[in-house]
């Protein structure tokens, strides 16, 4: 038999029969036999192979290998989970059902606090006590207070001279993730044409706006990570949630590329605030700009709907907005105020493109 010439994995033998079974990619099996049930082994793991077993009454039956239900101490009577994770793929919790207890986290107050006071918020805790072994000053507690308000549903409950405690109040099986993606598109899509009319006008009111409004992005950016975190840790969660791993792949670079249009609407104001809001020569911003807040929004549709047709559209009117940016660039070459605000929207373009690229088909 014409096999593959990997070589084969190193398992430790209980009785069993060594052979080589022809498959679609021709790797290696070994194949343990038992008295009722078998098993093999390849590079993505061991497969048990049971036998379903039907009932008088019509049910289905299947054993669970013994070595399994020990090492996860359980045995009769146990409670296991079963979950449908794809049309021919069933995922068998062994662990005893429990309902959730909230994630809890203790951090010493010191250098990085705002860092790790938000890593702890990404990685799902629900309960932050920042413990001091002197005053916390007020600098401090402001910097918390400051940190909290990025984060979607962090509240501090409970403040002494030498700690602080805040928990989440958000539920995350109340939360879609792709209502929290949609609204990140919304939000970006009104800070880049209010950048653009802002520029236009010379509106110093309207390019601050949408300097604060960079915080609201953030914080429906870090929530994203938050939930896309949580998905993946748990399939019963990502099945709740509507979700494959595949796809929250997907939406995480999605998202980074979401909160990176934000920076650059951002960028873009502050260039003109920081000049003294003087007159900007840049002709047809705001008609760009309202292109581009239009392929943004096919381009999500795109990603939620997972239609790769859509998105396919949108790439394709990639080089017609890049020749456009270009001449405008080359428009304003005396001007390097103009140059510096246009390369922001440049950025916009490739992220917006970016997020089109990122839908598969399925």
């Amino acid at each position: 038999m014409d096999m593959a010439t990997t070589a084969p994995l190193t398992v430790k033998p209980r009785p069993c029969l060594r052979v080589n079974v022809a498959v679609r990619t021709k790797t290696p099996f070994f194949v343990f036999q038992t008295k009722n049930s078998y098993s093999f082994e390849s590079n993505n793991g061991i497969v048990e192979i049971r036998n379903l077993q039907r009932t008088s009454g019509g049910s289905y039956l299947l054993s669970i290998p013994k070595d399994w239900v020990e090492g996860a101490a359980l045995g009769k009577g146990s409670e296991v989970g079963l979950t449908r994770v794809g049309p021919e793929t069933v995922m068998v919790d062994l662990r005893p059902i429990r309902k959730s207890k909230p994630r809890a986290v203790e951090l010493n107050m010191g250098e990085n606090i705002a860092r790790r006071l938000t890593s702890a918020y990404l990685s799902g805790y629900d309960r932050v006590l920042i413990k001091s072994s002197e005053t916390i000053t007020a600098a401090e507690k402001e910097m918390i207070r400051a940190t909290a308000q990025r984060l979607t549903g962090m509240e501090i409950i409970n403040e002494t001279s030498d700690s602080i405690l805040l928990v989440n109040m958000v539920v995350p099986v109340d939360l879609s993730i792709h209502d929290v993606v949609r609204r990140m598109s919304q939000v970006g899509c009104s800070m880049l044409e209010d950048a653009a009319a802002a520029i236009s006008q010379r509106d110093a009111k309207l390019a601050q706006n949408v300097v604060d409004r960079d915080d609201a992005l953030d914080r429906l950016y870090f929530l994203v990570i938050r939930l896309l975190r949580g998905t993946v840790k748990d399939l019963t969660v990502a099945d709740r949630m509507g979700v494959t791993p595949a796809q929250c792949l997907d939406l995480r670079v999605a998202a980074s590329m979401m909160e990176k249009i934000g920076d650059d609407s951002v960028e873009a104001c502050q260039s003109l605030i920081s000049s003294g809001m003087r007159e900007v020569a840049i002709v047809g911003l705001r008609e760009l700009a309202s292109k581009m807040c239009e392929l943004y929004r096919r381009a999500t549709t795109a990603l939620l709907k997972g239609d790769f047709d859509l998105s396919s559209k949108v790439t394709r009117s990639h080089p017609e907005i890049r020749r456009t940016i270009s001449q405008m660039i080359n428009g304003a070459s005396d001007d390097e105020l103009s140059r510096r605000i246009m390369g922001s929207f440049e950025s916009i373009a490739d992220h917006i493109f970016d997020i089109a690229d990122v839908v598969a088909e399925r």
